[in-house]
């Protein structure tokens, strides 16, 4: 690293006297390579990038300099008096939207060049810069060297934070500085660092963050190799690791989407975590996070925030503090953490713990920006350190004056009268830098070219931010905003039409081997995608820039309109989310099933071919069969286990419709009508989110409802040769012709039909001819024989149940007015249990079910019913 520490220092040399002497920095102006003037005064006269007079500064020197004038300190004089006085004519040559810019910038009391008055703050940016690759090379080797110091100092619980050569506030400085500080810290700020400055004199030492109350004082030596930075560091390492540990840590806990678990874990005294997704199991004896991405299965080098979410969960110390939180900016409690991590194997879900002891519930609504630069209080993820503890506990404070005793008695640090006043702007010293707030952005996304489907959780993403025709993206000046840490709302675009995940950003705007791009990480898949029409319509998201205009791939979120759709997220997905985390999905195989139906295996297999090639089938036969418990035995197999979550049902009736089923027009709260999704159209739609797994749409009493007036279009696209985009059609209420739908290859329909109502009229055959129909039959052999004995009837009652069933059966099946679908089936004998007296069972199950029944399906021949009812009785 010698020679990375050594190629800083020249810089920060050279560097220094640019910003000492303006005399030598204008001669070095004037000495800059033509091409380096050129790509100066392109990026600084782009009317796309964000306008600010001292730009214009920059862009004019730099045509002066193409022109041949030499700068000095009267040409700079003059062009800021030009700029102030907004002489557009002057100005000429710059596009027309720069000048209109200019015009209509604002005059304040306080001179618009009053934060640039040294030279070198104006003009670092023409020598720091990407043209001549000494930004780029700066930045890399401070990233190597912060790498080799925690390396080589054994600091795994630690990362680093650097500030280069553009400064803190990007005005330009003269040396750089690396903090490395532990990863459970919010930021450095909060915590003792191991400090090095990069200057043309280097120092390093401990340096105590700003938000640290009393702290220990700062020490400093000089040095001039890199050897002698980690002696010296290796010599302090004990002493900063000590202060660390002993200084308190403030998180933030986010209880289940949507805060769905708070009131429980707020009762029981604790925080808990899922991240089912990891399959860590029980963390108890891992002691760092090198072992839990090796457990994890994740490469050591590993950007994945769950990874360290999850870990500062594990190692938090007791004591630290937590706030439960909904949303971004919403705080519904305060607890300290009393008890070490455990794994709790017996719950159903959130198996990762803490004891907490919650010291309020009261709830704390932010609004965005009161507060310094915060747009938001808290970061969207699961667990994480948060920055402005403080000003939270101050205004608990404020508005419930009781709990001032309650944070006395724990010691948490508040401002009484809090008087943090929004527009007060704080002095740092040169080693800090601004809080910049998060951002959240919409991303559009074409499906055919980059498909989110496709992602996986954790997986680093990138998008150019030029076209394939090599122009820039429209609203380029978003992706030079867009930073790490930002949240992406990721949208797949016609035909999907779907929010489908959720990023956050790890890189910015950089060149790769593929060009200038940005990174990202995904951070959370829907199980549930969003459509376009469950956002357009609402009324708070009517100045959504990405609803007035969606031309484009990159848009800006406002921190509430975020909000909103984050809410509308969660809520569509919170309830298959506990019934992921809920159901502990077991493998099946129907050979060692020991709850198997009452079928045979080889029928049973072969209805499992039957519904893989035919993609629909109808399970039909008598009430009492099974089917509809056979229908989940069926996606079992094909899904190889039990999970539920890929499986919905429906039950059709006389009343049930189209809109009910696809999509229609519905009346909403405050007048009018929106298109509402159907429960098919909504499943098809997760189904095609998740084409690596197999979805199951079970359809009970499929035959009483209108088949025609329900399917509309579906009559061709359920269809398994028709399973493919290229088949998918416009909707009948589909408001453009890009809206089109399709069922996926990936989804199968199970009907279940009662062939012994009369009422029901015969299936349309057009329906008919895409279902395969398979007939059920009472089933009182060995199998159903096995199941009554487990339940603990005696061998008389199970051979007097079945022979007597087996024989009134074979009477309904002779009977010309019947036939086998009016056959009693086996369900209405399952629910014996041991508590009950068998023969006073088996007498209720005769008066009250199996009597009334055959007096319906024999109403014209009452003799025949007593016939059956004296061979039933015992």
């Amino acid at each position: 690293m010698e020679t990375q520490f050594q190629y800083i220092v020249n810089l920060a040399k050279q560097y220094n006297t640019y910003s000492k002497d303006s005399a030598v920095l204008y001669q070095a102006l004037n000495d800059l390579p033509e091409e380096i003037v050129a790509e100066i005064y392109k990026d600084y006269g782009n009317p796309e990038n964000r306008f600010q007079p001292v730009n214009v500064l920059r862009a004019e020197v730099a045509r002066q300099l193409q022109n041949g004038v030499k700068v000095d300190a009267a040409l700079i004089d003059q062009i800021k008096d030009k700029i102030r006085s907004k002489d557009v004519t002057y100005f000429d040559h710059l596009a027309s939207l720069f000048l209109n810019e200019l015009l209509d910038y604002p005059i304040g009391k306080r001179d618009m060049f009053a934060n640039w008055q040294k030279p070198w703050a104006i003009f670092h940016t023409f020598f720091y810069n990407k043209w001549t690759k000494q930004k780029e090379n700066v930045q890399n080797y401070l990233d190597q060297i912060g790498t080799d110091l925690i390396e080589k100092l054994d600091l795994k619980e630690y990362v680093f934070h650097r500030v280069d050569f553009q400064g803190a506030s990007n005005f330009g400085s003269e040396y750089c500085w690396l903090a490395l500080y532990p990863h459970i810290k919010n930021s450095h700020r909060d915590a003792y660092q191991f400090f090095l400055k990069i200057s043309e004199s280097p120092e390093v030492g401990i340096v105590a963050g700003h938000s640290i109350k009393k702290p220990q004082g700062n020490q400093f030596v000089k040095i001039n190799n890199y050897n002698k930075v980690i002696s010296y560091f290796e010599s302090i390492k004990g002493e900063i690791i000590r202060l660390n540990k002993e200084s308190r840590n403030y998180f933030k806990f986010a209880p289940g989407s949507q805060a769905a678990e708070w009131e429980d874990f707020y009762s029981k005294n604790i925080a808990a975590l899922s991240y089912s997704n990891l399959n860590v199991g029980d963390l108890s004896k891992c002691n760092s996070i090198e072992e839990l991405k090796a457990i994890a299965e994740f490469p050591k080098d590993t950007k994945s925030n769950q990874i360290w979410n999850l870990w500062m969960f594990k190692s938090a110390n007791i004591g630290d503090v937590i706030f439960a939180n909904k949303g971004v900016n919403t705080s519904l409690g305060i607890g300290i953490i009393e008890g070490d991590y455990y794994y709790d194997a017996d719950a159903t879900s959130y198996h990762h713990r803490r004891n907490v002891r919650w010291i309020t519930n009261k709830v704390y609504q932010y609004k965005p920006n009161t507060y310094s630069d915060y747009a938001t209080l808290f970061r969207p993820d699961t667990f994480s350190s948060t920055k402005p503890w403080e000003y939270i506990l101050s205004e608990y404070a404020r508005l419930y004056p009781e709990l001032v005793l309650v944070f006395e008695k724990y010691n948490l640090i508040f401002n009484r009268q809090n008087d943090i006043k929004a527009d007060e702007v704080i002095e740092e010293e040169a080693t800090d830098e601004l809080e910049e707030p998060i951002n959240f952005w919409w991303l559009n996304a074409n499906p055919k070219i980059w498909s989110i489907a496709s992602h996986q959780t954790e997986e680093l993403q990138t998008y150019t931010t030029y076209n394939e025709k090599g122009n820039k993206r429209r609203i380029y000046k978003y992706f030079e905003q867009i930073k790490p840490g930002d949240i992406i709302i990721g949208y797949e675009s016609s035909p999907t039409k779907q929010i489908k995940a959720i990023y956050e950003v790890t890189k910015g705007i950089h060149n790769s081997d593929k060009g200038e791009e940005i990174e990202f990480q995904l951070i959370l898949k829907l199980e549930i995608p969003v459509s376009w029409n469950e956002l357009k319509n609402n009324p708070e998201l009517q100045k959504c820039e990405v609803f007035n205009n969606n031309q484009g791939s990159l848009f800006k979120l406002t921190v509430e309109e975020y909000e909103i759709i984050r809410e509308i997220i969660d809520n569509k997905n919170i309830i298959s989310e506990k019934l992921l985390q809920e159901s502990k999905v077991k493998k099946y195989n129907f050979s060692e099933d020991e709850d198997k139906p009452f079928i045979s295996e080889e029928q049973f297999l072969k209805t499992v071919s039957l519904l893989k090639r035919k993609k629909n089938i109808i399970l039909q036969g008598p009430p009492g069969v099974g089917k509809t418990f056979i229908a989940r035995k069926l996606a079992y197999e094909i899904m190889k286990e039990m999970n539920d979550a890929n499986i919905e049902m429906v039950q059709f009736h006389q009343s049930y419709s189209y809109e009910d089923f696809i999509q229609g027009l519905r009346p909403t709260l405050k007048g009018g009508f929106d298109i509402k999704e159907g429960i098919f159209y909504t499943f098809c739609r997760r189904a095609l989110a998740h084409p690596e797994r197999q979805f199951f749409f079970i359809i009970d009493e499929i035959n009483r409802g209108n088949l025609s007036k329900i399917f509309g279009e579906l009559m061709m696209l359920i269809e398994a040769d028709k399973r493919k985009e290229k088949y998918a059609l416009k909707l009948t209420y589909a408001e453009d012709e890009e809206d089109r739908f399709y069922v996926p290859d990936n989804l199968h329909i199970i009907g279940t039909m009662n062939t012994a109502d009369r009422s029901l009229a015969i299936v349309d055959y057009a329906l008919r001819r895409r279902f395969a129909f398979i007939s059920l039959q009472p089933d009182y052999g060995i199998n159903f024989r096995a199941f009554l004995s487990d339940n603990g009837l005696s061998k008389d009652m199970i051979e007097h149940i079945c022979s007597s069933l087996v024989k009134v059966n074979e009477k309904i099946k002779d009977d010309v007015n019947l036939g086998e679908g009016f056959q009693i089936g086996h369900s209405y004998f399952c629910d014996f249990t041991a508590t009950v007296d068998e023969n006073i069972w088996w007498q209720e199950i005769i008066d009250f079910e199996l009597k009334p029944l055959l007096e319906e399906i024999w109403f014209d021949d009452l003799n025949n019913v007593g016939d059956m009812l004296n061979l039933l009785s015992r």
